[in-house]
């Protein structure tokens, strides 16, 4: 109790100013006492230095001394010589006598004093005659009264002299005493002041290594948690990421948000074993540590056991959908990583498991990391690429769906890697977005897609993909029109395409949008459909194409859905005045098909599937596309040698996979 109750008061700063205002105060009022103690020993010291009574008491020894040789002289016992000499000590004395008592002036021994010298002159101008017997009584008996004076001088010395020392001996006890008293308190309250002091320390170092809302340890504490691995072999790291966690946040509010990650701490605290660690990492991050002999096993029990407490969980969300964990699991068993590098490890294994839909748990096996390495690899040779010269752009055509006239070409990028080969841009495109070396890429694309499009015939369009990280560059829309400028192509002819991602991670697109607009330059909004608000932005943005994700168009020929979703999609375009792109089209009844559900423009490898710029240009002139000439017939592309046949190999697809890679 005392402990919670010296917790609750360190944690007061009211407390602590009390503290610190007394001891500050008794310091000052200790410093005080040990000047007036100072000031008393020195009095005392002062009064013992030189004490008058010893004088008085020697002026009355030699006088009596003086009486003494001058009755010897006349009895023969002493000789002049002799008595020359007493006489002289005596008439010394008279200078060496104290005159003032305790600092003032001492009237008996100032009258004394003068009788002495009185004395002194008559006795000297006897002094010859001092032989004499009546001469020698009156003397002495004279030096008798004189000796009586100095005895009584003496002892009323003594008594004022030492009543004078008792008293600074009193007051300097006095003083001591409170000088102890005064010591001691302020080391009492000194060291109370130390201890509240370092509970408020011990208490910060809490706070600053706990999270505030749970009461787990946080990141910090987490990563303090390093000195527990050092010299262990077997260690193992979980992330683990709560699903849907943004979402019950924007629907049933902040506080259900917070109420669910202290329910998932409460998890963490019963599945974990007291030898192990746990800590909330981030918004919806846990960490958790195991150290010791079945680190991996341990890690493996406790994330399951975590996850179907989670779903056993009641009253978490405000509608029907439950939260789940994306885990990722790194380990050790040699003791060759870092508890930072398997942090790592594990938190790219948790965003594996996010990717894969969530509800699940990746553990980082020797494949993931090699893959990792071979990521951060790419990601260093994504920097230097373009001035290595090592990306391709090539180009897909677009025709109307009803004539078969040329329309445009999509430009898409290829990269053409040292030791992997030609890579499509599925794969290096995110890794490029997260290291920025996506700004650079685009400016190339664009500079590469309106050189190619500026020898092509005048009503040609070429469409570039962008991503969300060039939308965001503040030099974008300065670089589209200093491109455009620079070869010479109309404004009209290039159309960006963007897909609902990049409108999601950039809250500034609408503005981008309408400066591009403002330069005549078309819009369209790809990959349309596969998004959860895709008709949200149809409201908010204004597009000049609207793209039909293949997985609408090549599904139309097996799913009445899909053609209806096609249809429905045709007429909301007509509405807002957009032309319509369906994409992924294999084969002429889905041409057919798309035609039929009132797409005006169509793009896949009925038509050709994409070739490189020189391709491109024997395309569109072996085709008649310079003019208004429709393409003869549906073909697959231009007739190739076999070195273009190889070229095009990589890019085939059946009707069913993915769509190559946009950019």
């Amino acid at each position: 109790m005392r402990g919670y109750s010296l917790r609750r008061l360190a944690g007061a700063g009211w407390f602590i100013g009390v503290l610190m205002t007394a001891t500050v105060m008794l310091g000052l009022t200790a410093i005080q006492t040990s000047i007036q103690t100072e000031s008393y020993h020195r009095g005392l010291l002062d009064a013992s230095s030189h004490i008058a009574t010893f004088d008085y008491a020697r002026a009355q020894i030699e006088i009596e001394r003086l009486a003494r040789t001058i009755e010897g002289l006349e009895a023969g016992r002493v000789t002049p010589d002799q008595l020359d000499t007493a006489f002289e000590v005596v008439r010394t004395r008279v200078d060496a006598i104290p005159l003032v008592m305790t600092g003032r002036p001492f009237r008996d021994a100032l009258v004394a004093r003068e009788e002495l010298a009185e004395a002194c002159d008559d006795i000297e101008a006897v002094l010859p005659l001092i032989g004499q017997p009546e001469i020698a009584r009156q003397v002495v008996d004279r030096l008798d009264q004189l000796a009586g004076t100095f005895s009584r001088l003496s002892t009323l010395s003594n008594g004022i002299q030492g009543d004078l020392i008792a008293s600074w001996r009193d007051r300097l006890s006095i003083a001591l005493a409170d000088l102890g008293f005064d010591l001691r308190l302020l080391c009492g309250l000194g060291l109370v002041l130390l201890v509240v002091l370092s509970v408020q320390k011990l208490r910060f170092r809490h706070q600053a290594l706990t999270d505030p809302l749970t009461g787990l340890p946080n990141r910090a504490s987490f990563r303090q948690w390093s000195r527990r691995t050092a010299g262990k072999k077997d260690i193992a790291v979980a992330v683990v990421d709560l699903d849907l966690f943004k979402e019950i946040n924007d629907s049933c509010g902040h506080q259900r948000g917070d109420t669910l990650l202290c329910e998932v701490g409460g998890i963490f605290r019963a599945v974990m074993d007291r030898r192990d660690e746990f800590a909330r990492i981030g918004g919806d991050e846990f960490g958790l540590l195991f150290v010791g002999p079945g680190a991996l096993e341990r890690a493996e029990h406790a994330c399951a056991e975590a996850a179907r407490r989670l779903g056993e969980l009641q009253t978490i969300c405000c509608d029907d959908r439950r939260p789940t964990f994306s885990i990722g699991l790194a380990a050790s068993s040699n003791g060759d990583r870092t508890l930072e590098a398997l942090l790592l490890e594990a938190d790219a294994a948790m965003y594996c498991a996010k990717s894969a839909g969530g509800d699940c748990i990746v553990v980082a096996s020797d494949d993931f990391r090699n893959g990792l390495e071979q990521r951060r690899l790419l990601q260093r040779d994504l920097a230097t690429a373009v001035s290595r010269g090592e990306f391709e752009t090539v180009f897909q055509p677009i025709v109307e769906v009803g004539t078969l006239r040329a329309h445009g070409f999509e430009t898409l990028l290829r990269w053409d890697h040292p030791d992997l080969g030609r890579l499509s841009p599925d794969f290096f495109i995110p890794l490029a977005e997260e290291t920025g070396a996506i700004v650079e890429i685009g400016r190339f694309v664009l500079d590469r897609a309106l050189s190619v499009a500026a020898k092509w015939p005048e009503p040609l369009t070429v469409s570039v993909n962008v991503s969300a990280v060039q939308l965001g560059d503040k030099a974008f829309v300065a670089h589209v029109h200093e491109s455009l400028l620079r070869h010479d192509v109309a404004p009209h002819r290039l159309i960006l395409e963007i897909t609902e991602t990049v409108l999601i991670r950039n809250g500034n697109a609408k503005a981008v949008l309408d400066e591009l607009r403002a330069l005549g330059v078309g819009i369209a909004l790809d990959d349309f459909g596969t998004g959860y608000a895709s008709m949200g932005y149809l409201r908010q943005y204004r597009f000049d194409k609207i793209k039909i994700d293949k997985s609408f168009v090549s599904t139309m020929v097996d799913e009445g859905k899909s053609a209806a979703i096609v249809r429905a999609i045709c007429g909301l375009a007509r509405d807002i005045s957009a032309t319509v792109v369906a994409e992924g089209i294999e084969t002429e009844e889905l041409l057919s098909l798309v035609g039929e559900a009132g797409c005006q423009l169509g793009q896949g490898y009925l038509f050709a599937r994409p070739m490189s710029a020189l391709q491109t240009t024997l395309f569109i002139e072996r085709n008649g596309w310079g003019g208004t000439a429709a393409v003869p017939a549906p073909v697959a592309s231009i007739d190739a040698t076999a070195a273009e046949a190889d070229y095009f190999v990589p890019y085939i697809r059946s009707p069913a996979s993915p769509r190559p890679g946009t950019m």
